[in-house]
């Protein structure tokens, strides 16, 4: 058989439809994921120490922490006001009790078991199936438990709640000052105090005051402030003087020390009072930048090893001006603008397989300080006499 001799820039005497996807969406910034830590002697048997656990309803809650009914432990009483207050996905990891209290919180900060490599107590975060958006260890208030839940945030990119010393108010203006360092994601850690007092089954129990502000957060959206959130309690382990129009209550001296409080306010109950993390950044800013940073971090695996054309570059591009477009008509940002960098963008950077995408957003404040001037204007007065005497 002769062999054949095609020729070379033939292909098809024909029609040829070729289609080209987008990106496709980004999608919505995640919803609220609180996971707890702490303990449960009583828990049901198929719960596993230091492994997140999903709790689906009060009820399951119940009967997975707590199967005798005597409330032992730091989750039941916490989990069940959480599930009683608001609707969110929650995950809790238990730990053992140890034989003393110091033990204990060495079991919830935990860590990775050096000869199995096993990850124990608050290192089970980074492992929860879904990654959370607020994190906290209700009862537990030690500086180690604040440093582990800031390194912790850190890395999820989520925000962590800690308990404050439940004493007086400058011992717990001096306990948040002991938190901030640079690089620790200390900045990010929301310090609440004081405890407050709750009835259960005819019985009023003393409750960590960092579950009412995980609650109060997971019941707004991640960019928005726990601010003026109720409280669900008797009262409070001690009295917060508060007045929305004076600098020198305890309330606002706390708050100026980089903690939340609980106080009774002019609505009427307790209500969460403070915007603000540790060092000072709304609680609702550091929320929407974990959200958005998590966002872009998760949809870029896909983009990993594509050709870095014009085309899939400006796709790209396209993609983010899209989803950030979503978020503004939203009114989750006010602005948002999507471009390559105009400098780094160079072919050091380009033949080393990296390039640089410019995000930039605005973020709406809270409303943390009205400010009304009432002035006298006699031109009104004058217009309103004119009126008077000439009809």
């Amino acid at each position: 058989m002769s062999s054949l001799a095609p020729i070379q820039d033939f292909e098809l005497n024909g029609v040829e439809v070729r289609t080209i996807e987008p990106q496709p969406s980004m999608g919505p910034l995640a919803q609220q994921v609180v996971h707890l830590i702490g303990t449960a002697p009583d828990k049901r048997g198929t719960i596993a120490y230091n492994e997140p656990t999903r709790l689906w309803n009060y009820a399951d809650a119940m009967m997975a922490l707590d199967s005798t009914g005597n409330r032992q432990g730091s989750l039941p009483t916490v989990v069940r006001y959480l599930f009683e207050y608001v609707k969110c996905a929650l995950y809790v990891t238990v730990v053992e009790v140890g034989a003393t209290t110091a033990a204990t919180e060495a079991n919830v900060i935990g860590g990775v078991d050096s000869a199995t490599g096993a990850i124990r107590g608050l290192e089970t975060v980074k492992a929860c199936p879904e990654t959370p958006t607020i994190i906290a260890a209700p009862g537990f208030h030690s500086k180690a438990v604040g440093q582990k839940l800031a390194l912790i945030g850190r890395d999820v990119r989520c925000r962590p709640v800690l308990d404050g010393p439940n004493t007086n108010d400058m011992a717990a203006a001096e306990f948040a000052a002991g938190f901030g360092a640079e690089g620790t994601g200390e900045d990010k850690l929301c310090i609440i105090d004081p405890w407050f007092m709750k009835t259960y089954d005819g019985v009023q129990v003393l409750m960590p005051a960092s579950i009412a502000l995980v609650a109060a957060m997971a019941s707004v959206s991640g960019w928005e402030s726990p601010q003026n959130r109720s409280v669900v309690c008797d009262e409070t382990a001690r009295n917060i003087a508060y007045k929305i129009n004076d600098k020198t209550t305890q309330a606002n001296f706390l708050n100026k020390h980089g903690l939340v409080t609980i106080a009774h306010t002019r609505m009427g109950g307790y209500s969460i009072i403070g915007n603000r993390t540790n060092t000072g950044r709304f609680i609702s800013h550091v929320g929407l930048e974990d959200l958005m940073a998590r966002k872009l971090e998760e949809t870029s695996q896909p983009l990993l090893g594509k050709q870095l054309t014009e085309e899939f570059m400006q796709q790209v591009v396209d993609r983010l001006t899209n989803w950030g477009q979503d978020l503004v008509a939203q009114t989750v940002i006010p602005v948002f603008k999507a471009f390559l960098h105009p400098t780094k963008n160079n072919i050091e950077n380009y033949t080393a397989g990296r390039w640089f995408l410019c995000v930039n957003y605005g973020r709406y404040s809270p409303n943390e300080h009205m400010v009304y001037e009432m002035s006298v204007d006699n031109g009104l007065i004058a217009a309103w006499l004119d009126e008077v005497v000439n009809g």
